[in-house]
This record gives C-alpha cells, sequence and structure tokens, in this order.
C-alpha cells in the first residue's frame, strides 16, 4: 500500500462514519485524562503564541483543535476527510480548518511552531511512516515541536501489525521503532509517554512523543 491509497481509503472510510466519530469522540476534551493532561503540558511547552501557529492534523471534527485554542494557541486544522471538516467548520467557526494530507502538507518550509498528531497516523503503514515524519521536520521551524500519539504495539516483533478498527484498517507501532524514525527525520526526542489501555479500550498500549525539530 501506497501514501496515496492508505490516504484515500481513510477519507472514503472517515466521511462515510463522520457522524459516528464525531458522536464517539465528542466528550473526549470534557473530562480529566492522561491524555487530556498531555495536551495540556504540550500547549504549556509549546508557549507564547506570536512565536508561530500550531497546525493540529488529522483533526476530525476538530474537537482537539478547538481544545487547543482554548488554551491559547493560535492553531488550525487540517484533514482529509471533507465531511469531518465540514463538521469540524460548522462545530467551530471561529478556527480555521484546512483540506490536506499527512505526508503532503500545504504548509510552507519551516512556518510552525507546533505540530499536534493525535492518533491521526494510526492508517499509515509502518514503512511510510518515516516519510510522513519527515514531512512533519519540514513544516516545523528548527526548535518547534511536535506532538505525537498513535496506538503502540504488543510487543515490538508486532511493529507494523494491521489490526480492525471501528473505521477502517488500523497498524500497531513500536514505540521504539518510532523513537527511531522520530531521530532519523530529524527530531530529539522530549517525552515519551507509554499508557496501558484501560479494560474498556482496545487492548493495545498508547505511545505519545513530545520532539524537538533540531536546529535553532
Amino acid at each position: 500500500m501506497d501514501q496515496a491509497e492508505a490516504e484515500s481509503t481513510a477519507r472514503e472510510r472517515y466521511d462515510e462514519m463522520a457522524a459516528v466519530y464525531r458522536d464517539h469522540v465528542a466528550l473526549e476534551m470534557t473530562h480529566p485524562s492522561i491524555v487530556r493532561s498531555a495536551l495540556d503540558a504540550f500547549a504549556h511547552r509549546v508557549g507564547d503564541p506570536q512565536r508561530g501557529p500550531v497546525a493540529d492534523v488529522g483533526c476530525g471534527p476538530g474537537h482537539v483543535t478547538a481544545y487547543l485554542a482554548g488554551l491559547g494557541l493560535d492553531v488550525f486544522g487540517i484533514d482529509n476527510s471533507p465531511a469531518l471538516l465540514e463538521i469540524a467548520r460548522s462545530a467551530h467557526p471561529a478556527i480555521r480548518f484546512e483540506m490536506g494530507q499527512l505526508a503532503s502538507l500545504d504548509v510552507d518550509d519551516g512556518s510552525l511552531r507546533a505540530v499536534v498528531s493525535k492518533h491521526s497516523i494510526i492508517h499509515t503503514p509502518a514503512e511510510l511512516v518515516p516519510s510522513t515524519l519527515e514531512e512533519f521536520a519540514r513544516v516545523l521551524a528548527p526548535g518547534g515541536v511536535l506532538f505525537l500519539s498513535f496506538f503502540g504495539a504488543e510487543q515490538p516483533t508486532t511493529h507494523g501489525r494491521p489490526f480492525d478498527h471501528a473505521v477502517t484498517t488500523a497498524f500497531e507501532h513500536d514505540v521504539g521503532s518510532m523513537a527511531t524514525s522520530l531521530n532519523a527525520a530529524g527530531f530529539v526526542e522530549e517525552v515519551r509517554i507509554v499508557r496501558q489501555p484501560t479494560p474498556n479500550e482496545r487492548q493495545l498500549p498508547h505511545g505519545t512523543f513530545f520532539a524537538r525539530r533540531s536546529g535553532q
């Protein structure tokens, strides 16, 4: 599977299930959680919004974008699903939402202070992750920061293994392999969080990185 095929499949399936997905994540940012705490910490790490804009890539219905905006970030959303973008724009008219692909963002080189990729690479096959991380590095200014979260692998040997997701095929990504790919793409790891699933979740760990683009 190449990048175009992966993103086309994800777009079609998220368009079909946009309302269901919106309802599924509607309350995610309304109650305390490790995920929300990590986003709070990341917003603090990004700092003064005058230092540059933040892109929430794979923003879906815009609930995380809106949460980050509420924390004071100069943030906009990017997604490849027209149906989800319509929902996001309707729900959050004061925030900019744009069509875009993870691995080919319509963003100038070095123009962003931060990139947020919250579980947006879960439908990206392992062999395509390095080029996506390189694209995130391209759009970040030197010293810019990345929030990256994903389903971890059950064990290192299952890195890249596909699994059935409610929307479309997703992939396990080994945390150690992801760290290696981040480094190869020009990032310096700052924070690593591995959260174990609750009994009601898919029984895979969740990996989260804060990583800084190298340079000053």
